[in-house]
This record gives structure tokens, C-alpha cells and sequence, in this order.
């Protein structure tokens, strides 16, 4: 694969349900994961919907978080991130 081709091409991280693991587009099949906490500041994956709009809501009126749909964080490849901050391993 040229240089040009390595660039363009798109990163993914995916687990494949058939072989159980999940497989990053960089290092293939990968047995260490990383968790990166949501950066979009959600708590747990919701976000309290009282808080920005009082009026239209309830308190306790929870809305799911758009960037982690609900899930509160992201599973990342542990080897692209060895060296990011905020991942947990």
C-alpha cells in the first residue's frame, strides 16, 4: 500500500462477533482495550435535561448522549491509545 493510500484510508475499531474480538484497522485483532470516558461531558451517557432547559422538562427528565448513544464512554484499541490520558485499561 503506497503512502497516499495509508492516508486516505479510513480508521475503524469494531468488534467482530464471529471470531469474539475486536479488531482495529491499524493492529488487526487486538487483545488490549482501552475505555476513553465520553468527551461530550455526559454523566453515564445521559444528560439531565432539567439542567438545560427547565422550563420543558422535569427534574430528573434524562436525554441518551448523541456522541456515546448512552453507553457513557468508548471502547478504544489499547495500542493506538497506549500513551492518550484518558484511557482506562
Amino acid at each position: 500500500m503506497s503512502d497516499a493510500q495509508a492516508e486516505t484510508k479510513k480508521y475503524s475499531f469494531t468488534f467482530d462477533k464471529a471470531k469474539d474480538t475486536w479488531v482495529c484497522s491499524v493492529h488487526g485483532a487486538v487483545d488490549c482495550t482501552a475505555w476513553v470516558p465520553c468527551w461530550a461531558g455526559c454523566a453515564d451517557g445521559y444528560f439531565d435535561s432539567y439542567e438545560d432547559d427547565p422550563i420543558n422538562n422535569d427534574e430528573g427528565d434524562l436525554e441518551i448522549c448523541r456522541e456515546c448513544r448512552g453507553e457513557g464512554g468508548f471502547v478504544v484499541c489499547g495500542e493506538c491509545n497506549i500513551e492518550n490520558p484518558d484511557a482506562e485499561f
